[in-house]
């Protein structure tokens, strides 16, 4: 005998083709994750497949389970979701052998929670996620990659879900789904209100259109019409397709626009948030096209100083350009540059969004000032000429700017290695800087990189702006007079990557040694 474990509908269907190539005997298990009623619906149609099922979602699971296996020999391992404690309470190396199979867009969106952390315990048996990856003797998938286990471990299957009496309509009517789902960490307050919000947006985008709620995710979503689906989407779609002769999907990143995108009369897209930037792109590879969804709409203009920077300001703007956030205006104020930076930036002022201004040399300060002249929003950005920010960085710093409106400043973190900052945004809640220990330590410390700094306008208007006989140190001496002890932040995450010029590589090497001396990284002299 053999137990499969499943913890969700998409699971069920790729279990079912597990068992139909194997030929084995199995006894499923179903741990319910949520109230919705799919999850019932999808235990019962384990029974299909496996000669006897136990769909356990209350504390009395262990005694069912022993009951229903008191009298079995239990070989093999089946098991898509690798981190469940559940099923690691159940799973025995000593005599049992590890099969695994595909768990929805963690099998090919890279990096996942389980590529991120292999070395993180997941079950009571001090086993490791690496652990895991290792005994799995085969993965079943039904994807053409996988970003969890070697290619040599892959087993690729069959995944044909169609259902044999299916009849498709030829009425010439179309229809739009958008199918829910979580993003960010679906038990974490913030990341619900930030999925709803997005989810809201995506809807009101859309117009008249058909809500397909995710399984496990419970968002409140208004004005909508909710479709109380019995099946998973993959099989869902074969019902719409029987009503209608073309069915438009939209979604932010779930495996289901992948898995229908190839169905005939079936087109897809998916909405690129500042959550999910990394996994559009490798939905983009398969083919999958999308359009921004910015969470804040708070306008902002991002003030750029530039001098002699030919070489890196065309990546600095292409990094505004390609924001999740679009409600900016870019003023680059070149400050009598005699290279070729000023025909670079020419080429960028088809784009509407895009303001040059040119002044006679007068150093960082006086062209920073010049820009927060010409800027018109109650919010202004800061980019320098030569960092490049990551498509994340307006959308992440304004919401929390939106959430506290007592904030004059908001910064975040910067990293010179660019591999570092790649596969999407990784927030940090902790150890986020503000209140009386900020304002303390900005007595001896530049707390703020310049160029990931949001600030408002009148606030450093009020503090006489940027003070052009302290060039150098132009930002820390405007911090110290715009922040009290209530209006400001430094959030502890990576969004800008900071570059470093070929002519201030001598001095950041000596930089580097002297933070490398002090047990400190270069990150951390260069706030």
């Amino acid at each position: 005998m053999n137990i499969i474990f499943c913890t969700s509908p998409f699971q069920v269907l790729v279990a079912r083709e597990v068992a139909k190539v194997t030929g084995e005997k199995f006894f499923g298990v179903y741990l319910k994750m949520s109230n919705d009623n799919r999850q019932k619906i999808y235990a019962e149609k384990m029974k299909d497949f496996c000669e006897d099922t136990l769909f356990i979602g209350n504390k009395e699971w262990p005694s069912e389970l022993r009951e229903k296996l008191e009298n079995s020999k239990i070989d093999k391992f089946y098991l898509a979701s690798l981190d469940n404690p559940i099923a690691h309470s159940i799973f025995n190396p000593t005599f049992m052998k590890l099969f695994t199979f595909d768990d929805g867009s963690t099998s090919i969106i890279a990096p996942n929670m389980y590529t991120r952390y292999t070395d993180r315990v997941v079950g009571p048996k001090e086993i490791t996620l690496e652990n895991v990856i290792n005994l799995s003797k085969g993965h079943y998938t039904i994807f053409d990659t996988n970003t969890v286990f070697p290619t040599e471990k892959l087993i690729k299957i069959p995944f044909d879900i169609e259902p044999k009496d299916f009849i498709r309509v030829t009425n010439g009517k179309t229809v739009k789904v958008f199918l829910g789902q979580a993003l960010g960490n679906y038990i974490d307050e913030k990341d619900i209100t930030i999925t709803e919000k997005l989810t809201q947006k995506a809807l009101k985008r859309l117009g008249n259109v058909l809500y397909y709620a995710h399984p496990r995710v419970s968002v409140n979503i208004e004005n909508v019409e909710t479709v109380q689906a019995n099946k998973c989407f993959e099989e869902e779609i074969y019902n719409l397709l029987a009503n209608y002769e073309n069915v438009e999907v939209y979604g932010f990143y779930s495996t289901s626009l992948l898995l229908v995108k190839d169905i005939p009369g079936v087109s897809v897209h998916c909405f690129r948030t500042f959550l999910t930037t990394n996994e559009v792109e490798i939905l983009g590879n398969y083919g999958i096209e999308s359009t921004d969804l910015p969470l804040s709409d708070t306008e902002v203009d991002i003030v750029m100083p530039v001098y002699n920077r030919e070489k890196t300001i065309g990546n600095a703007i292409e990094s505004v350009l390609n924001q999740t956030h679009k409600n900016f205006r870019l003023i680059i104020v070149d400050d009598g540059s005699r290279d070729g930076t000023e025909e670079v930036c020419r080429k960028y002022l088809n784009d509407g969004r895009v303001v040059y201004h040119k002044v006679l040399h007068g150093g960082i300060s006086r062209a920073l000032n010049a820009g927060i002249l010409l800027a018109t929003a109650e919010y202004i950005a800061r980019q320098d000429s030569d960092d490049e920010w990551m498509p994340w960085h307006l959308d992440f710093l304004l919401n929390e700017l939106e959430l506290n409106d007592k904030l004059d400043i908001i910064g975040s973190k910067v990293d010179t290695d660019k591999t570092k900052l790649q596969g999407g945004i990784k927030r940090n809640n902790f150890n986020n800087l503000s209140g009386e220990e900020l304002w303390l330590k900005l007595a001896y410390k530049n707390m703020f990189n310049h160029s990931t700094v949001i600030y408002r306008k009148s606030a450093v208007i009020e503090a006489g702006s940027y003070d052009p006989d302290c060039d150098g140190f132009e930002d820390w001496h405007l911090w110290a007079r715009v922040v009290t002890k209530d209006n400001a932040l430094v959030m502890n995450t990576m969004t800008v990557y900071y570059g470093l010029p070929e002519e201030d590589n001598r001095e950041m090497f000596f930089r580097s040694r002297l933070a490398k001396s002090r047990g400190l990284r270069l990150e951390d002299v260069l706030e």
